[in-house]
């Protein structure tokens, strides 16, 4: 059920899982080294040289400058009546004697944009409390998913789970395989440097300007919390339980391309006393 944190070097291009895997294991799409993340875009424009016309052209451009100049003096007269206005001229012919040796062009330049929020699953989950199996995690925790965001969508994602308990009253359902975890986040902070290297994502293109402006969304599924789950139901064989009827447990199982979708909820409503 790990697949992000620890070992993490690949990170998917449409939803911004990090992974280990050559194909996204949610969207199936190709995945791609972080520092190929980026992609070119417009971010204003520039003037480049260029070599000034040669032949006729020069001479055309020369009229053209010229009767520029001339044209731009009457014109701000007539539009100032003040001699004043033929200051125009001047500034006209200056303008196209030196455009002849530059010429306006786009800016482009690398840029990680955000993509969007991921979908909430149709179905009807089922609703528990989380319990551990056989291990966790950092902290204690069951499911951890680490978020780096904008306001516009998100930047990248990391998620880290083990296999848990999902118990419902008497009756306990084994959650394992892969899967995504959303939900109440546990954690907000816009610190990002440090959690790269927590989440083996050093190598993600974020520039200084970008990084003041993210903010960081963890949500740790810990032992007690209500958590819903969707997936696909079905009886497995445990081993080590006991015999063959004993040892089928239910169990929802992530796989490639069907992701266990673990969502952590607020605390169930107190009873109200009479």
């Amino acid at each position: 059920m790990a697949y992000a944190i620890g070992v993490a070097s690949l990170c998917c291009p449409a939803c911004r899982l990090i992974q280990r895997a050559p194909r996204c294991i949610d969207c199936g799409a190709d995945t791609t080294a972080l520092a190929d993340l980026t992609r070119s875009r417009i971010e204003g424009l520039t003037t480049v040289p260029k070599q000034p016309p040669r032949g006729w052209r020069d001479a055309l451009a020369l009229l053209a400058t010229v009767f520029g100049a001339l044209g731009a003096a009457a014109g701000g007269l007539l539009l100032t009546n003040s001699p004043a206005g033929m200051l125009l001229g001047p500034a006209v012919g200056i303008f196209g004697y030196r455009k002849q040796f530059w010429r306006a062009a786009l800016k482009r330049g690398p840029r990680l944009g955000p993509v969007p929020v991921r979908d909430h699953p149709e179905g009807e989950p089922l609703i528990g409390v989380a319990q551990p199996f056989e291990r966790t995690l950092a902290g204690g925790a069951i499911a951890i998913a680490t978020t780096i965001a904008t306001a516009h969508g998100v930047i990248a994602r990391a998620i880290d789970a083990a296999p848990f308990w999902l118990v419902l009253g008497d009756r306990r359902v084994l959650v394992a395989g892969a899967c995504w975890v959303a939900g109440l986040p546990t954690q907000r902070r816009a610190v990002v440097g440090a959690l790269l290297r927590e989440i083996e994502a050093s190598d993600l293109p974020l520039d200084q300007v970008g990084k003041v402006r993210l903010q960081v969304l963890r949500v740790a599924v810990a032992p007690g919390d209500r958590v819903a789950v969707l997936g696909r139901l079905r009886d497995e064989q445990l081993a080590g339980v006991g015999g063959y009827r004993d040892s089928l447990i239910e169990t929802v199982r992530g796989e490639p391309g069907a992701l266990v979708w673990i969502e952590r909820l607020e605390p169930a409503p107190a009873p109200r006393g009479r």
